[in-house]
């Protein structure tokens, strides 16, 4: 494990397509240490390839990228980093997800101004961070039978968020840079495992996912 960070020598990046909320977490931040700024994960790369940093707050829903998928790549670049996960997407649907993918804590973007400095301590100090609710409800969860929630890959949940933001088959292929006949069979295993039999239905299961990102 390595060191605490001195608070006022912290080197953060901030990865969020949408500039008010960079500046609210450079406000937030101020004293902290030097706050970087990248608005994707192309950007994002090429500022860790200038330097390490100590702490990454990484959006999950970027335009055309999304984080889930995109963090493994972070973390290749700068292993020895923290990574925080803000998001105006479900933390009950979405955090344990973006653990498993490599992140330290998940914010909730509602919850922004009330606890992000609290998970940076926390995670700088090498522990993870989640609400007091869903923390609670994951200790509630130990020891009982799997809930019906659906496992969807980080990549069905990609094909998924798309779908949300009313792309077409052959959009979310170009996007993806992935095949049409690909695309189909994600949305087909979407199907089967959301419950979808129309792709009606699966485009309300798709915003209700995905309807609130931000």
């Amino acid at each position: 494990m390595t060191a605490p960070v001195p608070a006022a020598g912290l080197r953060t990046l901030v990865v969020d397509d949408h500039e008010i909320v960079r500046l609210g977490v450079r406000h937030l931040l101020a004293g902290r240490g030097v706050v970087q700024e990248a608005h994707d994960v192309a950007s994002a790369l090429a500022c860790l390839a200038q330097g390490p940093v100590d702490l990454l707050l990484l959006d999950l829903a970027l335009g055309d990228d999304f984080g889930l998928t995109a963090l493994p790549r972070l973390r290749e670049a700068c292993p020895g980093m923290r990574v925080i996960v803000l998001s105006s997407l479900e933390e009950e649907r979405f955090a344990e997800r973006a653990l498993q993918a490599g992140a330290d804590g998940f914010v909730a973007k509602a919850a922004l101004t009330g606890q992000l400095l609290a998970a940076v301590d926390t995670v700088m100090a090498g522990r993870v961070h989640l609400s007091p609710a869903l923390q609670e409800r994951l200790l509630r969860r130990v020891g009982q039978p799997g809930g019906s929630r659906p496992a969807l890959s980080d990549r069905e949940l990609e094909v998924l968020r798309l779908i949300a933001e009313g792309l077409s088959t052959r959009e979310i292929a170009d996007t993806l840079n992935r095949s049409v006949k690909t695309i189909e069979t994600h949305k087909q295993a979407l199907k089967v495992k959301l419950g979808a039999d129309t792709p009606a239905q699966l485009l309300r299961q798709a915003l209700h996912w995905f309807g609130e990102a931000a």
